[in-house]
């Protein structure tokens, strides 16, 4: 796995919770057995899962770093059960209404969640289009950046979305990283996260007339969520 992450980059997420739990062994011998805890089975699925998709090809990404704002790239979420997060790609856009069963419970308190779902699912939908890139996210929420940046969190619900990215990366050799920015106006994103569809279409009157499907993996990914 440290071979392959010399070639995928992002793979590096997926080795640091082994190299952990080898260093938690003080004074080990050789025959000294660690017994995997479920963080790091849930790391090496996502290992089994990518290397059996895996064609052998790697190709050198773009020289450059693009920011999400230059590829027109726009995510948003709101915190209220009626309404949901929605994000936005070059006319293309999609917009999701949060669970029913998530009213009165932590997940609508967890900001960083509802701020990286949206993230998850345009590199689902459009992560194609992303291939071989180098894409800087320039996120307003410090913790968030700093979850993204080291592609680890304490958060299980979180750690089960970046996963999903990390994974979603990796497939489409995609490199990607984030910069923290002051609150940025994101009126197309935020028009689609609040449903408000008039708004939008004043905003991106060309964008698609119909957004895009909602992929059946992102549903399972949400469900996933506690």
């Amino acid at each position: 796995m440290a071979f392959c992450s010399r070639a995928i980059i992002s793979a590096r997420a997926f080795i640091r919770r082994f190299y952990d739990l080898i260093a938690s062994v003080k004074n080990g011998k050789p025959y000294y057995t660690v017994r995997l805890n479920s963080e790091v089975k849930a790391d090496a699925r996502v290992w089994l899962n990518f290397l059996d998709q895996l064609n052998g090809q790697c190709y050198f990404p773009d020289r450059f770093w693009s920011t999400n704002e230059s590829l027109e790239l726009f995510t948003d979420s709101a915190g209220n059960v009626l309404l949901g997060c929605g994000a936005y790609f070059q006319g293309h856009w999609v917009q999701y209404q949060w669970p029913s069963s998530w009213a009165d419970t932590s997940i609508l308190l967890d900001i960083t969640c509802l701020e990286l779902i949206p993230i998850v699912l345009s590199f689902m939908i459009w992560g194609p289009s992303f291939r071989n890139t180098k894409i800087l996210l320039r996120i307003d929420n410090q913790a968030l950046v700093i979850i993204v940046n080291k592609r680890t969190s304490k958060s299980k619900r979180v750690m089960i979305l970046i996963r999903q990215l990390v994974f979603l990366t990796m497939n489409n050799n995609i490199q990607f990283r984030a910069q923290h920015i002051e609150g940025e106006h994101n009126a197309i994103a935020d028009a689609l996260s609040r449903f408000q569809e008039q708004r939008f279409m004043d905003l991106v009157p060309n964008a698609d007339s119909s957004p895009a499907a909602i992929p059946q993996e992102f549903l399972s990914v949400i469900s996933e969520l506690k």
